[in-house]
């Protein structure tokens, strides 16, 4: 679990330093009454937290949070409207969500926040997938573990940490293996065990040897997830 944590973390702390607010989350009691714009305009040490995300109703939600995907004024916000997109779990996000993952940007090198947000999409499709069970969903992710299918997406973005492309793809992979956790899914589970099995080439065993310690702490939290759900696991996470 302590991976999962590190990289939910390091999501938040990296959109937090990137000074797109200066104050700290509201508290529980506040995000309940804020609508849905208000929520994601948040700054969230741990995350954006599950238990209020889904507190909304996914009907007026969505449709709100999809224009300001599409809105270039709301970029500093993408991250935390990717993830809660997700979080909602309903089955209408899956399209633009892996739309927004793939399309093409004006410019090769993304900002801090829209590279957050574009690798967010593999994590918010597992919360997705744990309230909806989508098969789309599902089968995205699972195809998405391994860094080639990448290259065969033909994502035209780069980081805007190393502008390297391999880099790209493994943090990608590293994150839908994370999305899979998440999902508490059990085809998820039979993907997370593939991943340990003894690789066939010098390709898959480096591989292996980059993602081995995130695919058993995504195992770990998968058993976690599935036998007390993502409420009590969110609570957890945070304490």
């Amino acid at each position: 679990m302590k991976i999962i944590i590190s990289i939910l973390l390091g999501i938040a702390i990296s959109f937090a330093l990137l000074g797109v607010a200066r104050s700290v989350a509201t508290s529980a009691k506040a995000a309940q009454t804020s609508d849905v714009r208000t929520f994601v305009h948040q700054i969230y040490i741990e995350g954006v937290p599950y238990e209020e995300a889904i507190r909304f109703d996914p009907g007026s939600a969505i449709p709100i949070l999809l224009e300001m995907l599409a809105d270039p004024k709301e970029e500093d916000y993408w991250p935390n409207i990717v993830i809660t997109l997700g979080m909602l779990g309903d089955e209408r996000a899956v399209e633009p969500l892996i739309k927004f993952l793939e399309q093409e940007v004006p410019r090769e090198r993304l900002s801090r926040n829209h590279y957050i947000a574009k690798t967010g999409v593999v994590m918010a499709l597992g919360y997705l997938i744990n309230k909806s069970r989508s098969q789309k969903a599902l089968t995205y992710l699972i195809d998405s573990v391994r860094p080639n299918i990448w290259k065969e997406r033909k994502l035209s973005w780069v980081s805007p940490y190393d502008g390297d492309a391999e880099a790209r793809d493994l943090q990608l992979s590293k994150m839908a293996i994370l999305g899979l956790a998440l999902s508490a899914h059990p085809a998820a589970a039979e993907a997370l065990r593939s991943l340990q099995r003894p690789a066939k080439t010098e390709v898959e065993k480096r591989f292996q040897n980059q993602v081995s310690a995130v695919v058993a702490e995504a195992l770990s939290a998968h058993r976690t997830i599935s036998a007390e759900g993502l409420v009590d696991y969110d609570r957890k996470r945070r304490r």
